[in-house]
């Protein structure tokens, strides 16, 4: 793309974010007051390099989000503060309710996979989440107290030779408050304009002993906040329904119904025909079979809505504490041990998931057995006492068993990370060394499940009548259940590092830094013996729990020189040994060009390189159930494929090969005056033998492709002459098995930019203006190896422009804000390669684009009623937008990515902070 249409691209967008501070102009403006009064200039760390030093901007990209940013947003977890990153696209969102991670948070920085980007605390790597989200491994966002954290910042190209090889999308680097002294408070209110998720927060913070007169510094942060639950059936317009006619879409209410229907195929005409079963359908409920099965079916299906009948969360209830402490003690002028504790227990609640049942061949529920109490009286013949039903002779059933409790999630996290160090000065040289502990454990209880074995006799026997809620009372006693699985991740850190300057040049000093490491990390699976035995019903089997873990050795060197008074080069190798992988060696380096005191060119290049996770290259397959669209059972004719469910088996690989990256950045920063500047950086991120599973779409559309591959296979059940007649290609899908496999390249790319304003408007206060844009130019990848690249920037879920943009004003003792968060539009397709699915179903109205989703956030605060007070309050999403209609082809969803069209809609929040002097 040429520049000029690139810079039109960017500039029509308008201003949006939660952005970077102009933390250059401050630094540089404090190195101008030292150097006036003899003041010795003190270096420091930043994100992105391992040398400290006294100017902060290096060749590296680096945004940096303030705690005054992270409090004037209204932000109660790291969570919500991330997720508006421009750079994140999507990652793993807390409030899901169809996960197996609830309560849980991941960051995907560039959409290529949680597992490419790296979460740090204090420069040091976190423990995973101790429940994979399936096969997918991530740090918990909400394992960090938001209360302890002191700015976040975020480190957009690769660091594989800084901090570890698999930080191929960038790095976050959470910073926590390195001491503190006195006391303070602080307590908020919020809900929703649906008076749902109601939240209460509040933190105490305490600290005491002086570094310069006493040697020492103690202080805690505890954080508490309570989320109680939100309902879609609360939300608006096509959010809270699966009946989308209105909307201009077709009706998605299921045929899984209270007390459900009955199909067969009629022996004369070869159509199915459809009965409810009773007699107390409602009227809007009761919809024409020719609307569900296509052309070829007769008869009326009593359909039920999900989201409107039920009370299907939209958000779960979650409880958090957690507690963060450090101490540090000054032992001499040159030396300083260090200890930090961080506890944070978050318990999360999903529940309403209505139960659902399928009688058919096949399926551990049978066809509905002809000597059951609801069987059609109308198909037994009166001679014989054998079925009338054509095809296979079956009559089928599908019901919502909602007089059953909801089934839900219970999910309790406890993180716990102890550290314990020393630091010091030697000469010139700083060093430092630590040792830490953290493990992430999960307990994770399904609530209200049926025993398989005691319902399915009880419904082939008859006793289980659909509908009949008084009289499967003591059934249901007998059955609805619990299950408890529990699961631990461990990591075991020792690391050292010195860093301080080798010789000089006629530019100035060259500064290293060396460091070793050593770690260990751990897995634990134990899933629950009802679910290992298979005896929760419509729950898929599991297999048998498991141990895993592995060593890492690390050692690591960075040199940064001058090469001119104007120019700077960087250089930083990395050497790992993984006990379960072999070597890697990802080198790094970069330049600096101050071409004038105004104006920086920098750019990077970095090689990247990650090893197959421990759930990864474990050899469990994990099995869940999956809807999709089977292009051989859904055409003009035959609808019955066209929004098809199966049992889904997604399989780990003991044999996958390690990802390799490579990724480069070029960029400027410019800053015309102290009270503006500006950054643009291009960036490129090229991963070869992507660990991932096939397309299921494509393995559709292509089966004779992955004929004999174990890694895609496709279980069908055959077809029969009734619908082969109806117009089916192929017999339904009765399991889809799809393992991990290293696939093929991926190589996205794209441009960020940031500005930053400071303007002192005399009288008027001090305005704060930041934006930040991502313009991802090109996601491509392959869906098999010898397949060739699909381009999927601007697709569903991929959107090529995110942006935020912020305004900030105080005066005296009054502080104001307003925020936009803007995500771009995107294609109705999955895959530009393939025909437009709404077209095929007779809605091309619905083949464009999905629309832009801007929403703003508003924020105010006043210190001046009571001396050290300070009250304030937040509005999210002030105008109270609904995502962009965006209804899926082969889902009953309306929204185009759950994790970037957030559905909650309005929310207010009231909050007080006291101090204590």
């Amino acid at each position: 793309m040429k520049l000029s249409r690139l810079a039109l691209a960017l500039s029509s967008i308008g201003f949006c974010t939660i952005a970077s501070s102009a933390f250059a102009q401050t630094a540089l403006t404090k190195e101008e007051e030292k150097k006036k009064d003899n003041t010795p200039i003190q270096r420091v760390e930043v994100t992105g390099s391992n040398i400290k030093r006294v100017n902060i901007e290096t060749a590296s990209p680096v945004q940096v989000i303030s705690k005054d940013e992270i409090v004037r947003s209204g932000a109660t977890s790291l969570n919500d503060v991330l997720r508006n990153v421009s750079a994140n696209i999507g990652g793993i969102d807390e409030n899901r309710t169809n996960g197996f991670t609830a309560g849980a948070a991941g960051l995907n920085l560039r959409g290529i996979g949680s597992q490419a980007t790296l979460v740090l605390i204090n420069g040091r790597r976190l423990a995973a989440y101790a429940q994979p989200e399936y096969q997918t491994t991530f740090v918990d966002l909400n394992s960090v107290p938001i209360g302890a954290v002191e700015r976040v910042e975020i480190l957009k190209d690769g660091a594989s030779a800084i901090y570890g090889s698999e930080a191929m999308a960038g790095v976050v680097n959470i910073i926590l408050r390195n001491n503190y002294q006195g006391a303070e408070i602080s307590g908020s209110y919020a809900q929703s304009q649906r008076s749902d998720g109601e939240q209460l927060r509040s933190s105490l913070s305490y600290g005491f002993g002086s570094l310069v007169e006493d040697h020492y510094n103690v202080y805690a942060t505890l954080d508490v906040r309570q989320v109680k639950p939100m309902f879609i059936n609360k939300r608006d317009g096509y959010l809270s329904t699966e009946d989308l006619r209105p909307y201009g879409y077709k009706d998605n209410r299921s045929i899984y119904t209270f007390p459900g229907n009955i199909y067969w195929t009629d022996k004369a005409t070869g159509k199915f025909v459809t009965r409810p079963l009773g007699n107390n359908c409602p009227a809007d409920s009761l919809v024409p079979a020719s609307t569900v099965f296509g052309a070829n079916s007769i008869g009326n299906v009593c359909v039920y809505d999900d989201l409107k009948d039920s009370k299907y969360n939209s958000a779960g209830k979650t409880d958090r504490v957690g507690l963060t402490s450090r101490g540090t003690w000054q032992i001499d002028s040159t030396t300083e041990a260090f200890a930090e504790l961080m506890i944070n227990q978050n318990k999360a609640v999903v529940s309403g998931v209505p139960h659902w049942f399928a009688g058919q061949n096949g399926q551990p529920t049978p066809a509905l057995p002809i000597t059951h109490p609801q069987y059609p009286k109308d198909l037994i013949d009166p001679v014989t006492g054998k079925t009338l039903a054509g095809g296979n002779g079956t009559v089928r059933v599908r019901a919502s068993l909602s007089d059953f409790p909801g089934q839900g999630l219970d999910n309790t996290t406890l993180f716990t990370r102890v550290l314990t160090g020393v630091k010091g000065t030697y000469k010139n040289w700083d060093w430092e060394t630590a040792l830490m502990f953290n493990t992430s454990k999960v307990d994770s209880k399904a609530s209200s499940g049926i025993l398989a074995t005691p319902f399915i006799n009880a419904y082939k026997n008859g006793t289980f009548i659909f509908g009949n809620s008084a009289g499967n009372a003591d059934l249901l006693k007998q059955i609805v259940t619990d299950s408890a699985s529990n699961f631990k991740s461990g990591m075991y850190l020792w690391d050292g590092k010195l860093t301080g300057d080798l010789f000089q040049l006629p530019a100035g000093a060259v500064s290293a830094a060396f460091g070793a490491e050593a770690r260990r990390e751990t897995l634990e699976v134990n899933p629950s013996a009802l679910s290992v035995a298979g005896e929760l019903y419509h729950r898929a089997q599991e297999e048998p729990g498991y141990k895993r873990a592995r060593n890492i050795a690390s050692v690591y060197t960075e040199l940064n020189i001058p090469l001119l008074k104007q120019l700077e080069a960087s250089f930083a190798a990395r050497y790992d040994n993984y006990s379960d992988y072999g070597n890697s060696t990802t080198p790094k380096a970069g330049l600096k060009w101050s071409v004038t005191p105004e104006l920086v060119i920098r750019g990077t290049y970095a090689t990247g390189f990650r090893a197959p996770t421990l759930v990864e290259n474990s050899s469990q397959i994990k099995k869940a159930f999956l809807s999709y669209r089977d292009p051989a059972r859904c055409n003009d004719n035959f609808q019955a494929g066209c929004q098809w469910s199966s049992a889904y088996e997604g399989g780990s690989n003991p044999d996958l090969k390690p990802e390799t990256a490579d990724s480069f950045t070029l960029g400027l920063v410019w800053e015309p005056t102290n009270w503006f500047n500006a950054t643009l950086d291009f960036w490129q991120i090229k991963r070869k033998d992507e660990i991932s599973t096939f397309d299921l779409a494509t393995v559709l559309a292509n089966p004779g492709r992955y004929a004999g591959n174990s890694a895609a296979v496709i279980t069908r059940d055959p077809l029969t002459a009734a619908d082969a007649a109806a117009g089916a290609k192929a017999g339904e899908i009765t399991n889809v098995r799809l393992l991990l496999t290293n696939i093929a390249q991926t190589r996205v790319r794209g441009v960020d930019m940031t500005l930053n304003g400071r303007f002192n408007g005399g009288e008027y206060g001090k305005f704060t203006p930041n934006l930040n844009v991502t313009y991802n130019h090109s996601f491509k990848t392959a869906p098999a190896p010898e397949a060739e690249q699909i381009e999927f920037a601007g697709t569903r879920g991929q959107p090529r422009v995110m942006a935020t943009l912020g305004l900030g004003w105080e005066k005296a003792a009054w502080r104001a804000s307003v925020d936009a968060n803007y995500v771009g539009k995107m294609s109705a397709k999955d895959d530009f390669t393939q025909p437009c699915t709404f077209e095929q179903q007779g809605f091309a109205n619905l083949c464009g684009d999905i629309g832009s989703f801007t929403t703003f956030n508003v924020g105010g605060s006043y210190s001046g009623l009571y001396k050290n007070l300070k009250l304030s309050f937040a509005i999210r999403n002030i105008l109270d937008r609904m995502p962009p209609f965006a209804p899926s082809p082969t889902s009953t969803q309306a929204v185009a990515a759950s994790s970037l069209h957030s559905t909650v809609g309005r929310y207010f929040m009231l909050s007080a902070d006291y101090k204590f002097k």
